[in-house]
């Protein structure tokens, strides 16, 4: 059986057991498939409260590392979500095409790229750049993203109350920091970014599952929860969501701002993804911004390498959130803030949106056309589309009779929040797939997997 050496870990007990058993998972100790000891008897060797053992069984379970089943009981995952997720490879392989990154279309063949780094040294602050800024950031920046905040966001904020960050990642970091403490339960969609669990899992909070339909979050299945067990914070992402792609309605973003004042609560609303929506929808964030934090970057939008994200906290969390700043990073780049602060002020950023939106639609368009008999939820600018499976077809085979075919997809499964509950479909990110006969060819090899997936 099972027990482990807690003497190593310090904190909460369910925590520590969670802890050794993720370490034992890595190391090989506990093996793919491994029945854990029913949660009494590991509770009477540990000599811990019968709850404690629950409790850790079920971070473990948040973290994706083991599953329960009922009447059976509780085993380690055969693959972990949290150690396989779909992160970009560190290296393009030749020959394979890449649906699993969701990155935005490369814009870098613009003039604009090579001209403003040119152009970089010639700027009247050019040493001061590589300095350390007083607060977060140069004035000037914040200036600039209270504009694009406003005009592409709809976001009203003053420039003294934002942060720029590190790309959004590092804001939903920030921000989870922020409002939480080791053990807190934060609730988010049925399915999210795999980065949300990877964040959540290092600062030992607790996910759970809010029910979610082709409209996104459903607001009276949160109030249920809230109504039921004490929640810190609320991880959305209301526009083109990752990985479903649904659109938050206005009356559910009303609904759920109503309920986050009600419970006083707080709403981290990523919007990654937002300025490339054609028709805005008014964020979370603008209904409720002392219960809200927003989020939003470039990285999506224009380029990866612009690691420049703007988080607007709620005035009294500001100084909490940049003390986090300067604690993980100290700032934000202040060279890519200023390049992005001139494509600002001068057009060529809400230009440079417009074209990504615009080469994402012709992939998106071209693939939703071409496989119009199969269910694909897909938007305008978005650079990730959902395809439902039949039920006849699983997300495995589907992803396996993909990669023998050099197409690489995620399953849904990495964006499951409640371990065992799976989506039943793939996610397909056009970004990366610049040549147009790779198109017809990635449609042809769809329409064969989900005929029959062993074809």
């Amino acid at each position: 059986m099972w027990i482990p050496d807690l003497s190593k870990y310090q904190g909460p007990k369910y925590i520590a057991i969670a802890e050794a058993l993720c370490d034992d998972i890595q190391s090989g100790r506990l093996k793919p498939g491994e029945k854990l000891p029913a949660q009494r008897e590991l509770s009477y060797a540990l000599q811990v409260n019968f709850g404690t053992v629950t409790k850790a069984y079920s971070l473990a379970s948040d973290r994706g590392m083991v599953r329960g089943e009922i009447g059976r009981g509780t085993f380690v995952r055969k693959a972990a979500p949290s150690t396989e997720t779909p992160w970009p490879r560190e290296t393009v392989q030749v020959g394979r095409i890449d649906m699993r990154s969701d990155f935005p279309c490369s814009l870098a063949d613009d003039p604009v790229f090579k001209e403003t780094f040119q152009e970089l040294g010639q700027h009247a602050h050019f040493e001061a750049l590589f300095q350390y800024q007083p607060g977060s950031a140069r004035s000037d920046h914040l200036e600039s993203a209270q504009a694009w905040l406003k005009s592409m966001c709809r976001i009203e904020a003053m420039e003294n109350r934002i942060i720029i960050t590190n790309g959004a990642l590092h804001g939903g970091f920030l921000s989870l920091m922020a409002i939480s403490k080791p053990g807190d339960l934060i609730l988010t969609e049925e399915t999210t970014s795999p980065a949300v669990r990877s964040i959540a899992a290092m600062l030992h909070l607790r996910l759970k599952s809010i029910d979610t339909d082709d409209q996104g979050a459903v607001p009276e299945h949160l109030e249920a929860l809230l109504n039921q067990e004490t929640c810190t914070g609320i991880y959305l992402i209301p526009n083109f969501h990752n990985p479903t792609t649904s659109i938050l309605p206005v009356e559910r973003r009303q609904k759920i701002a109503r309920l986050a004042e009600h419970f006083g609560i707080y709403v981290i609303e990523d919007d990654v993804f937002g300025c490339l929506m054609q028709q805005k929808t008014v964020p979370i964030s603008a209904m409720i911004p002392e219960h809200s934090f927003y989020i939003t970057s470039f990285s999506k939008a224009i380029a990866p390498g612009f690691r420049v994200g703007y988080v607007v906290p709620p005035d009294h969390f500001y100084q909490t959130l940049l003390t986090n700043l300067k604690v993980t990073s100290w700032m934000a780049s202040p060279v890519m803030g200023e390049v992005i602060s001139q494509w600002i002020n001068n057009g060529t950023a809400r230009r440079l949106v417009s074209l990504q939106i615009k080469r994402v639609s012709q992939r998106v368009t071209f693939i939703t056309d071409k496989l119009n008999n199969f269910s694909i939820r897909s938007h305008s600018g978005c650079p990730h589309m959902w395809l439902d499976l039949p039920g006849s077809i699983r997300e495995s085979e589907a992803v396996m009779a993909l990669n023998q075919e050099g197409i690489d997809v995620t399953q849904g499964e990495y964006f499951s929040v409640r371990k065992g509950d799976f989506p039943g479909g793939l996610r397909l990110c056009v970004g990366q797939v610049n040549d147009p006969a790779q198109w017809e060819y990635i449609c042809d090899v769809i329409r064969k997997v989900l005929s029959d997936p062993f074809a």
